[in-house]
């Protein structure tokens, strides 16, 4: 888990000492509210120049952006913000929950002019009682008879980073960071130019619904020895804590943007789970993702029983059996035969495993090839019985198997996959 905070400022301004002034009277009402822990420390943006962000930036919980006209003209400041600004965009995308860990305050208001798309994003800290955003942060400062609205301001920005700190956003890696087009600074035409492709011609919407069985941290905690992958709720579930920061849903969710899904919705297995399933299209592909160690809790099997009531057509089950967790890996055996034992292979769908972010991401990738082009097979007119088929089953699957090369970008090494039948992988990781 990243820093609790970033704060990112503009160096150009020449106000390092008092930006860490505010910095630490940030960084101690938050210690006031929390309490003095290693997951309640703050960063703040270093001196020396850099080509790329902060490694924070990739992690942090919120970002404390300290507006200047300065900063809106600052390469590092721009990518800075932009990063962050994705990161919030994927959790959107993810969870279709809207974030507010950005909190801007003014930091010198002289010339300062924000574009629109800074200004709609996250939250601008509004005038504390008294007023802070004529003269800004800095200003007020220098106002031996602002104290008091210079404490107060201190405050309502630790309260809100503390509140939005609470729901964690998708990590990034330092080759995601540097692709992050630019939503403002000097370089934002020149990387548009370079990197946006021209436009794709309009195509119908391809969904995934991706329903989570896994557990929460008071749940889980009855049924294993280590519950730190766990959290408040299911959607921050993250298998391969510490090695990986990300949730699985996260996980999932970006192997399936880069196959071309337009739209995921995530949905666990309660009532209004249950409902949101009943109204999925047969167009719409959708995959269980299982956290075996929920097999000892009495209600899984109704969780199994409400999905086949739904209606809706599961294409495959990803089981997470993360190869880093000494627990889980000692446990294996046991888990995949008390899954073996529960109505998970009624559903009529492929079964998969998954031992690292990696095999998720492949695992995720190959479910979704085989929908797409099930369904491209389905739409073709059926051959008579006379005329000789164009393809066997062996040349099927040796071409599914090469389409499959291409389907994500490559950042690392992929594990194997052992296969065991068509559409079947176990142990990937």
């Amino acid at each position: 888990m990243g820093p609790l905070f970033y704060t990112s400022y503009a160096s150009s301004t020449g106000d390092r000492g008092p930006v860490q002034r505010f910095h630490f009277d940030v960084q101690n009402e938050i210690h006031t509210l929390l309490g003095r822990l290693s997951r309640h420390e703050g960063r703040l943006q270093r001196p020396t120049p850099s080509p790329g962000p902060d490694p924070s930036v990739l992690t942090c919980r919120s970002l404390l952006v300290l507006y200047s006209a300065d900063y809106l003209t600052d390469r590092r400041c721009a990518l800075e913000w932009s990063v962050f600004h994705e990161r919030m965009e994927r959790r959107q995308w993810l969870t279709g929950h809207h974030s507010d860990a950005l909190i801007g305050v003014l930091w010198r208001t002289d010339a300062l002019v924000l574009p629109q798309e800074v200004a709609d994003t996250g939250q601008l800290l509004e005038d504390v009682e008294g007023g802070y955003q004529g003269p800004g942060v800095a200003g007020l400062q220098d106002d031996t008879g602002a104290r008091q609205r210079y404490r107060a301001l201190v405050r309502r920005v630790a309260e809100r980073l503390t509140r939005a700190a609470r729901i964690p956003l998708p990590a990034m890696t330092e080759q995601d960071g540097t692709a992050v087009k630019p939503c403002f600074g000097p370089d934002r035409e020149r990387f548009t130019a370079r990197h946006e492709p021209p436009p794709a011609p309009l195509a119908a919407e391809r969904r995934l619904v991706l329903v989570l069985l896994a557990g929460t941290r008071d749940g889980m905690e009855r049924l294993r020895e280590s519950a730190d992958c766990y959290a408040e709720t299911a959607e921050e579930w993250r298998p391969f804590w510490p090695h990986s920061d990300e949730p699985a849903a996260g996980i999932a969710g970006w192997a399936a943007r880069e196959r071309g899904v337009d739209r995921l919705t995530v949905v666990t297995l309660d009532g209004v789970g249950q409902e949101e399933l009943s109204e999925v299209a047969d167009s719409a592909v959708v995959v269980v993702l299982v956290d075996p160690w929920m097999t000892g809790d009495s209600s899984f099997s109704v969780h199994w029983e409400r999905l086949a009531r739904s209606g809706a057509r599961v294409s495959a089950v990803i089981s997470v059996l993360p190869r880093q967790d000494r627990e889980t890996r000692r446990a294996s055996g046991r888990l995949r035969e008390a899954l073996a034992r529960t109505p998970a292979r009624d559903l009529g769908a492929s079964h998969h495993e998954a031992g690292s972010p990696e095999a998720l991401s492949l695992a995720m990738a190959a479910v979704l090839a085989d929908a797409h082009t099930d369904a491209e097979e389905g739409e073709a007119p059926p051959h008579r019985a006379e005329e000789p088929l164009l393809e066997t089953a062996g040349e099927r699957l040796a071409r599914r198997q090469q389409e499959r090369a291409g389907w994500l970008r490559r950042r690392e090494p992929w594990p194997p996959l052992v296969t065991r039948a068509p559409r079947e992988s176990w142990g990937g990781g």
